[in-house]
C-alpha cells in the first residue's frame, strides 16, 4: 500500500510536470469516489447480515456453538469468529472498491452524459442512454447483487452456527426471530433481481440472434416480454416474503424460486428459440425486414457510412495519353516501395550504428523542388542491445535516437536502393529538400523491437502495453450464409506495419522505461570516426528530480533502487518517463483507443513532431454491427488527434471532430485537455492523414452495408469483399491494405493526398472490380469519403484478374524463374491501383533479395493498362512501353527513331530463338558451377563462374 500510495504521488508529479494536473485530479476524484461508495454499500452489504445473524443467535439459551466446543468458552470463541468475519468482509470490501475504481470511466459518462439525437427503434430512448446511463446503471446493479448475495450468504452461514435454521424435506425451518431477518434480506435480494431484469432487457438491442445484429423478431415478441415477466415474478416473490415474515414460513421459498427458473428458462430460453425457428425461419425475409432497416441505418450511421458519397466510374479499358498527361503528378508519386521492404532496406543502410533501429516506415507527402511529391520516412530510434544495456546505459548514457530517413517513393538508385532525400549521421539532405533538421534528437518514440512490429494490433488502449498477441481474424464468410446466422462483413486488410516477415529477431534490445538527463554523466549523441560526440539535454521538459523525496517516490515507482543509489544525479536532473509514445498519450487519455502507426512530421523549424490518431469508440451502440468477433467496436470516430514532440514530449489533443457526443462528453469532464483544430500549427496541418485502420473498418462494413434495401441487404445481391493480391515471396492471395497515394480527385480536380481501396464481388476475389473507395487526407477536405461504381454491364479487371495476366507473360515468368535461383528469390510488391481519368492503371514493383539478408532491391516495375502488361526497368521505361510516348519528363512525345530508348527484348523461349536458348543454357550451368563452388569453398572457381554468368546475361540482354 505505502508503495502504491508513493507511485501514486509520483504520477502526480508527471501529470504536473506536462500541464495536465487538471486531469489527473479529476481521474483521480472519480476513481475515490467509486472506490469509497463500492466500498461503503458492500461492506454495509455482506457484514450487516452476517451481524444480523449474529444477534438473532443472541436469543439462544443453548446454541450449537456451546455442544461443538464444550469446555471452552464460547465468548473467546464468538470473539475470534467475529474478528475473522471483519476483517474478510473488509478485505473483501476493499477488492470491491478496487474494482470499482478501475470502472472510473462508467461514472464519468453517466455525470457528462451527452445526447446523440437519435432514438432507437424499441425503447423509443436517446442513444446516449445505451453508451452513458446503461453500463454504470447494469454495473450499480450487478455489484449490488453480488454483494446482497454474499450478504446473504454470510446471513445462513451465522444461522447455521447458531442452529437457529434447518433444512428439512418439507423445506428450511427457523424461529419467527431468526426467520424475519432471513425473509428480509430475500425480498432485497429478489428486488435487486428485478431491476437487473430490468436494465437487462434493453440487451436485446444487442442481441446476435437470426440474420442481423440487434433486437430482432423472436428478441421483440419472445425475449423482451420475457424478462417483464420475470420482473414480475422478482417483485411477486419479494411481496411474498415480506408478507410470510409476518409468521417466518420459509417453506414457500422453494416456490420462489422454482417459478424463477421456469420464467427463466421458458421465456428467456425456450420460447425465443421456438419462435425463431417455426415462425422466423420460415418466413425470415418477411418477418425481419424492418429489424433489417433498423440494423442497417443505425451501422451506417456508427460508422459514418451514411456520408459517403457514392458516384459513378465510366471504367474505360485504358488511360488516355491527354489523360496522363493531366495527371503527371500521379504519375510521378505512384509507389513503388512497399513498407516491408523499405523497412528492411533502412534497417540494413541506415541504420548506422548498433544501437539505432527503425520501428517503422510511414508514407506522408512534402513539397520538394516545387512539387508535391510521397515520401516514405522513417525516425532512426535507440535500440540498446542486451550487451550493452547496464544501468547507466540504459537510463543516463544512451538516452535517445538520432534523425530521420526519407525517400521518394517513386525513385530507386541504379542498384535498385531507395533513394534518400534526408540520410546520414547527422542528417543530410538532398539540395532539392527545403527541410533542414535542427532537433533532430528523439527522446520519446514507438520504441517497436522487430518481433513486436511483426504482430502489432491496430489500435491501442488504456494502458495495454505495445506485447501483444495478433487478434484472431475471422473467416470471410459465404456468398449465401446459412439462414439463421447474423452476417458479418468481410475480414479486414491487414494493416500495413502487421504483415509477418520471414526475418524474425529474438528479443535482443532493451528499451528503457525511462532516462536521466542533465546528470553528471554526459549523454551519448551520435557517433563520430574513431568515438561520438556527447551533448546535454536542453529542454525543461520531464519531472524535476534532484530532492532525495522525490528520487524515493520514483524509485517506488520504477520499483528501481538505482535512483537512490546513483551518484551522479545533481539538483538540476530531469525523469523522462512514457517515453513510447503510446504509453505516453494513453497516460493522460486512457478513454481514447489509439491508432498503432504514428508517424513522424518534420516542421518549419526543424523539429520531428509524432502525428497520433485517437478515436473515441464504444460496443454499447444498438443495433449496429460489431467489427470482428475479436473487436467488439460498433460506433467508432477519429475525433481527436495528438501531436508529441519528439524532443520534449510535449503533448496537444486537438479535437478533429466536434459533433461527436463521446468527445463532447469528455471535453465536459476535462475542459482544458481539447484544444480546437484551428489552433494546430500549419506546418503539421499540411501532414494529417486520414488513419489507415479505420479506413479498413469503413470499408469492410461497406462491402455489405452500402446496401440500404433490407430486401437487397437479405439476399446479398450486391455484396462486395476488399480485392486481394499476390505480393511477396510466396505469392499467395491477401486482401489488398489500404494504400496512400497522391492523385487528382476525382470530384474537385485537384492533386491530392488521398486513401484508396478497391472491392471486388463477394466470394470471387478473381474476378472484376465493382467500386473503389477513397477518404481524403488534406485538411481543408479532410474525412470526406466517396465510392466510385463502376457500370454493372461493363468488366473492369480486378487485381487477382491482373495478378493472373502477369503470371501467363513468357517473358515475365521467365524473368522470375532465372531471377529465382539459389541465393536469391523475387519478392513481387503490392499491386497499385491507380484511377487516371476515366480508366485505371495497374502497377506492380518487382524486388529481388537474398536469401542470407534483408535487402531488398528494386529490379522492375510491372505496368498493366487494358488487356496490356509491360515490365520496364523503371516506371516510365513501363509507361513508355505501354502507351509508347515519353512521359519521363513530363512532356509526351511519341517515341522515334533516335528520340526514346526501345525498351529491350525479353528472353524468349519461343520456337526459332536458337541463340537465346543457347545462352539461356550456358547461363544455367554458369550459375551451377558458381554453386558448387560456394559449397566446396573454391572461392576463385566461384568467381571466375559469377563473371561468366553476369557476360552471359548482358547478353541476354541484348538480345
Amino acid at each position: 500500500m505505502l508503495v502504491k500510495a508513493l507511485s501514486l504521488w509520483a504520477e502526480g508529479l508527471w501529470f504536473a510536470s506536462e500541464g495536465y494536473g487538471e486531469v489527473f485530479v479529476t481521474r483521480l476524484s472519480l476513481q475515490l469516489l467509486m472506490f469509497a461508495g463500492s466500498f461503503v454499500v458492500f461492506f454495509i452489504a455482506v457484514y450487516g447480515p452476517y451481524w444480523l445473524g449474529k444477534r438473532a443467535g443472541q436469543r439462544v439459551p443453548m446454541p450449537l456453538r456451546e455442544r461443538l466446543f464444550g469446555d471452552v468458552d464460547k465468548w473467546t470463541v464468538d470473539a475470534a469468529l467475529d474478528k475473522w468475519a471483519m476483517g474478510l468482509c473488509l478485505f473483501l470490501a476493499f477488492i470491491a472498491g478496487l474494482i470499482a475504481s478501475s470502472r472510473w470511466i462508467y461514472l464519468l459518462h453517466f455525470l457528462y452524459a451527452t445526447p446523440f439525437g437519435r432514438i432507437d427503434p424499441i425503447f423509443g430512448k436517446d442513444v446516449g442512454f445505451y453508451i452513458f446511463t446503461l453500463p454504470f446503471a447494469r454495473f450499480f446493479v450487478t455489484f449490488t447483487l453480488v454483494a446482497v448475495s454474499l450478504g446473504l450468504l454470510a446471513m445462513v452461514l451465522r444461522l447455521r452456527y447458531e442452529e437457529l435454521l434447518r433444512f428439512e424435506e418439507s423445506g428450511m425451518e427457523a424461529p419467527l426471530f431468526a426467520a424475519r431477518p432471513l425473509l428480509g434480506l430475500l425480498a432485497l435480494f429478489l428486488v435487486v433481481l428485478s431491476f437487473a431484469q430490468f436494465w437487462g432487457r434493453y440487451n436485446v438491442l444487442f442481441s446476435g440472434r437470426g440474420i442481423l445484429f440487434g433486437a430482432g423478431f423472436s428478441d421483440v415478441y419472445g425475449t423482451l416480454p420475457a424478462f417483464w415477466l420475470l420482473v414480475l415474478t422478482s417483485l411477486a416473490g419479494a411481496g411474498w416474503c415480506l408478507y410470510a415474515m409476518r409468521t417466518g414460513d420459509l417453506k414457500g421459498l422453494r416456490w420462489v424460486f422454482t417459478a424463477l427458473f421456469l420464467v427463466w428458462l421458458f421465456g428467456r430460453i425456450l420460447f425465443p428459440a421456438a419462435l425463431q425457428a417455426f415462425v422466423v425461419r420460415p418466413n425470415e425475409r418477411e418477418r425481419e425486414r424492418q429489424f433489417l432497416r433498423h440494423n442497417i441505418a443505425f451501422t451506417r450511421f456508427a460508422y459514418r457510412l451514411d456520408r459517403v458519397k457514392i458516384q459513378r466510374h465510366p471504367g474505360e479499358p485504358i488511360p488516355a495519353v491527354e489523360e496522363l498527361q493531366t495527371h503527371q503528378t500521379a504519375l510521378m508519386n505512384i509507389r513503388l516501395w512497399d513498407i516491408d521492404q523499405l523497412l528492411d532496406a533502412f534497417s540494413q543502410l541506415q541504420a548506422l550504428h548498433l544501437q539505432y533501429g527503425f520501428s517503422a516506415v510511414d508514407y506522408d507527402r512534402y513539397h520538394i523542388g516545387g512539387r508535391l511529391r510521397q515520401v516514405a520516412i522513417a525516425a532512426r530510434e535507440l535500440f540498446l542491445p542486451n550487451s550493452l544495456a547496464t544501468w547507466v546505459n540504459r537510463h543516463l548514457h544512451y538516452t535517445h535516437g538520432y534523425g530521420v530517413v526519407m525517400a521518394l517513393v517513386t525513385e530507386f538508385t541504379g542498384e535498385g536502393s531507395p533513394r534518400c532525400l534526408i540520410k546520414d549521421i547527422p542528417p543530410q539532405g538532398e539540395p532539392e529538400v527545403p527541410l533542414r533538421l535542427r532537433r533532430p534528437e528523439i527522446y520519446f518514440g514507438e520504441f517497436v523491437l522487430p518481433e513486436e512490429r511483426r504482430r502489432r494490433q491496430p489500435f491501442v488502449r488504456g494502458r495495454q502495453q505495445p506485447q501483444q498477441q495478433t487478434p484472431t481474424t475471422p473467416p470471410p464468410p459465404s456468398a449465401t450464409p446459412p439462414s439463421g446466422s447474423a452476417p458479418q462483413p468481410p475480414a479486414s486488410p491487414v494493416a500495413e506495419d502487421q504483415t509477418p516477415s520471414p526475418f524474425t529477431t529474438s528479443p535482443q534490445y532493451t528499451i528503457a522505461d525511462f532516462v536521466l538527463v542533465r546528470t553528471k554523466a554526459r549523454e551519448f549523441d551520435y557517433p563520430l570516426r574513431g568515438g561520438w560526440k556527447e551533448t546535454t539535454y536542453e529542454a525543461d521538459a520531464g519531472v524535476p528530480i534532484g530532492s532525495w523525496w522525490r528520487r524515493l517516490l520514483f524509485a517506488a515507482r520504477f520499483m528501481d533502487l538505482g535512483l537512490l543509489l546513483n551518484t551522479d544525479i545533481t539538483s538540476e536532473s530531469r525523469l523522462l518517463m512514457y517515453r513510447r509514445i503510446w504509453e505516453r498519450v494513453n497516460a493522460v487519455a486512457p478513454f481514447l483507443l489509439l491508432d498503432r502507426d504514428p508517424y513522424p512530421v518534420i516542421t518549419d523549424d526543424g523539429r520531428i513532431v509524432w502525428l497520433v490518431d485517437a478515436f473515441t469508440a464504444t460496443g454499447n451502440f444498438p443495433y449496429s454491427a460489431p467489427v470482428s468477433p475479436s473487436l467488439r467496436i460498433n460506433y467508432i470516430r477519429n475525433s481527436v488527434k495528438v501531436t508529441v514532440d519528439a524532443y520534449t514530449g510535449e503533448m496537444r489533443f486537438y479535437v478533429f471532430d466536434g459533433d461527436d457526443p463521446l468527445l463532447q462528453t469528455y471535453r465536459k469532464a476535462f475542459p482544458t485537455l481539447f484544444r480546437p483544430r484551428d489552433e494546430m500549427p500549419k506546418d503539421i496541418k499540411a501532414h494529417i492523414r486520414y488513419p489507415q485502420s479505420l479506413f479498413a473498418i469503413q470499408a469492410t462494413m461497406l462491402c455489405l452495408y452500402h446496401m440500404t434495401d433490407p430486401d437487397q441487404f437479405y439476399l446479398r445481391e450486391d455484396a462486395w469483399e476488399i480485392a486481394q493480391e499476390q505480393s511477396g515471396a510466396d505469392n499467395k492471395p491477401s486482401p489488398i491494405r489500404p494504400y496512400y497515394t497522391v492523385m487528382r480527385a476525382p470530384d474537385d480536380g485537384k492533386d491530392r493526398f488521398m486513401l484508396l481501396l478497391p472491392f471486388t464481388p463477394l466470394g470471387k476475389p478473381d474476378k472484376n472490380m465493382m467500386a473503389w473507395m477513397a477518404a481524403h487526407c488534406d485538411y481543408d477536405r479532410y474525412g470526406d469519403l466517396f465510392v466510385y461504381r463502376f457500370p454493372p454491364g461493363k468488366l473492369v479487371d480486378g487485381p487477382q484478374q491482373v495478378e493472373a495476366r502477369i503470371n501467363a507473360d513468357a517473358q515475365i515468368s521467365q524473368y522470375f524463374s532465372l531471377w529465382n535461383q539459389q541465393g536469391s528469390r523475387v519478392i513481387r510488391g503490392s499491386l497499385l491501383i491507380l484511377p487516371v481519368g476515366n480508366s485505371l492503371l495497374y502497377v506492380e514493383p518487382v524486388y529481388l533479395q537474398a536469401e542470407q539478408i534483408a535487402l531488398p532491391e528494386i529490379k522492375r516495375v510491372i505496368v498493366a493498362a487494358g488487356k496490356r502488361v509491360v515490365m520496364g526497368e523503371d516506371l516510365w521505361d513501363a509507361l513508355e512501353q505501354l502507351f509508347q510516348v515519353s512521359l519521363r519528363d513530363g512532356v509526351n512525345r511519341r517515341r522515334e527513331e533516335g528520340v526514346a530508348k526501345p525498351p529491350a527484348p525479353l528472353p524468349s523461349r519461343e520456337k526459332g530463338h536458337a541463340p537465346t536458348k543457347l545462352l539461356l543454357s550456358e547461363l544455367l550451368s554458369a550459375l551451377r558451377e558458381a554453386k558448387d563452388a560456394r559449397e566446396q569453398g573454391d572461392w576463385r572457381k566461384f568467381g571466375e563462374a559469377l563473371n561468366r554468368a553476369f557476360d552471359l546475361a548482358d547478353k541476354l540482354s541484348k538480345q
